[in-house]
């Protein structure tokens, strides 16, 4: 009778042994395993280049972690294939907020417009103050135009850049 129950039980201790062993060990972690860990909305923003030099589209989508991927195609602008291109969040006054450049790796295509590219970056879109929509740089009203009324403060937007230089501008819609 004895040696029925010694397997069983065996298997029984190995498991809880097991399931100790898998468990985080701080109290803190333990008493926060259930808590929903994702903090952040799903958010989807665009940056149309539908005017000027630069025709284009750019599209931000942030997951539940506060990651976003970017993805985007021009179809015109990039003609110097030789030329550096890059890609920057800009605030109202142009100012730079996030320069996505090196993730995204934007190449022409030979024709005029860009291969498309894709990369997913550790910045949000408005999870907190520091996303592509609601960073701010300033606070002040009147402090990058020119007939100094108080107005209210535009959305940020996106540039692209050739050699260092801003080459199209869209602003960023969600």
């Amino acid at each position: 009778m004895m040696r029925r129950f010694a397997l069983p039980t065996f298997f029984v201790l190995l498991s809880l042994i097991a399931i100790s062993l898998a468990l985080p060990s701080d109290t803190e972690l333990l008493s926060h395993t259930f808590e929903k860990r994702n903090d952040c909305q799903c958010s989807f923003a665009i940056a149309d280049f539908n005017s000027g030099s630069v025709k284009g589209v750019v599209t931000f989508s942030q997951d539940e972690t506060g990651c976003t991927e970017v993805a985007g195609i021009f179809s015109r602008g990039f003609n110097d294939t030789h030329a550096s291109y890059g890609f920057q969040i800009v605030d109202e006054c142009g100012r730079e907020l996030f320069d996505l450049s090196s993730g995204l790796n934007i190449t022409p295509d030979g024709c005029g417009g860009t291969n498309a590219f894709r990369h997913k970056f550790n910045i949000n879109i408005d999870c907190n103050s520091n996303g592509f929509l609601t960073k701010v740089l300033h606070n002040d009203k009147r402090n990058c135009h020119s007939n100094n009324k108080l107005r209210k403060r535009l959305p940020n937007g996106a540039i692209t850049t050739q050699n260092g230089q801003s080459s199209g501008y869209a602003g960023l819609t969600k």
